[in-house]
């Protein structure tokens, strides 16, 4: 006969490591050491993907929210959800001696993991990335200001431009007036043109083109400088106006989460894909342990008692299923006996029934033949 075998006692962090795997403690007292190390470890990854996404969580929602204990708070309640949803699935899957029926019961917990892989490494990658991306966030408000600066700096040139315009008006006007001037100083003088000196009909000629040119350089620098004075207001408005958007630009500029993942967008997408990768192997990998893990003592004690169970559930459902059955046979039997019975009680009855509808036909019959007699001796007597 084969002596029990002997078990050591689990410590209480295996104990609770063996809870975080949904093992029955009592039952893996009856199993090999081996055993105990192998849920152990599935309970351990569970715990520590658990642990995981509670950071990950918080971080994400101290991100978004910019409370350090609304995100602690949230941050367990995320990590504890995650820790229960992968516990469900390891507990709820059995491990029996068919590889395609496992494939199949594992496939949709394998697709729900790795789901949550891809929702817990999103914040980590924000946290890994947190450098870049604050690069990313630095440069995109950059081009914003430097497109800012570039459209105030185009309409500014515009202004200027029309002030050079209206400059080199006036600087024409003027040298034209220059020119003039000349011509009637040199005519005046008998320097050029007929060269008869003096005020001749010439030089009064000349003297009033240059007049009339110094009257519309005059009215010309009066308007232009008017207009010049007017653009430099405009540009004054329009550099106010400018440094007013700016400063609102500036502020407008946001760190939260929807920007950071964003920014997170734009990077090299392989470094993202290991973080999801690693991620994806550490969710499944409790599903994967016991999927590829041999048929054990465990599983086989699981089975027996969970068998043993269905066996007595059935035999409990036949147990009451035979006293309904007896206690439908009763009642019919009684039911049946009643009917005997009232059968009986009414057969008397219509005997009662008959026998007085009998008398009555014979005294009916007495009647008629009493009034039939009468007639006759009416008849007899009235011949």
């Amino acid at each position: 006969m084969i002596e029990d075998r002997k078990t050591s006692e689990p410590g209480k962090i295996m104990r609770f490591f063996l809870f975080c795997s949904a093992s029955d403690i009592e039952l893996l007292r009856k199993c090999p050491n081996s055993e105990h190390h192998k849920y152990a470890g599935v309970g351990a990854t569970v715990f520590f993907t658990g642990l995981l996404a509670c950071a990950s969580g918080g971080y994400a929602l101290y991100t978004a929210f910019d409370e350090v204990w609304l995100a602690l708070l949230l941050g367990m309640f995320w990590g504890l959800l995650v820790f229960n949803l992968d516990r469900f699935l390891v507990s709820t899957m059995k491990k029996g001696r068919g590889m395609m029926k496992e494939l199949i019961q594992i496939t949709p917990r394998l697709l729900l993991s790795v789901l949550l892989a891809f929702v817990i490494s999103v914040p980590l990658e924000l946290k890994i990335f947190e450098e870049e991306i604050e690069e990313s966030m630095y440069y995109v408000g950059a081009q914003k200001l430097d497109a800012l600066d570039a459209n105030y700096d185009r309409r500014l040139e515009q202004k200027q431009s029309r002030v050079d315009a209206v400059k080199h008006n006036t600087q024409q006007k003027q040298e034209e007036r220059d020119e003039f001037y000349q011509q009637y100083v040199c005519e005046c003088d008998g320097t050029c043109g007929t060269g008869q000196k003096g005020r001749g009909s010439e030089c009064e000629r000349k003297e009033l083109k240059y007049q009339k040119s110094d009257e519309e350089y005059l009215l010309t620098k009066k308007e232009n400088d008017f207009e010049i004075n007017v653009i430099k207001s405009d540009k004054e408005k329009l550099l106010a106006q400018y440094l007013e958007e700016k400063q609102k630009l500036q502020a407008s500029f946001s760190d939260g989460l929807l920007v950071r993942l964003n920014a997170l967008s734009i990077l090299p997408y392989g470094p993202q894909l290991a973080i999801v990768l690693l991620l994806i192997a550490i969710e499944i990998a409790p599903i994967l342990v016991k999927l590829l893990s041999p048929y054990g003592p465990y599983d086989h004690l699981l089975k027996t008692i969970e068998y043993d169970f269905e066996i007595d559930e059935i035999s409990s459902i036949n147990t009451r299923n035979q006293q309904l059955n007896n206690k439908l046979t009763v009642l019919a039997s009684v039911e049946q006996n009643r009917l005997e019975q009232e059968l009986k009680n009414n057969e008397g009855a219509m005997k009662l029934i008959g026998e007085a509808h009998l008398e009555l036909v014979k005294e009916q019959l007495k009647i008629w033949i009493e009034q039939e007699k009468d007639k006759i001796r009416n008849e007899s007597n009235s011949l």
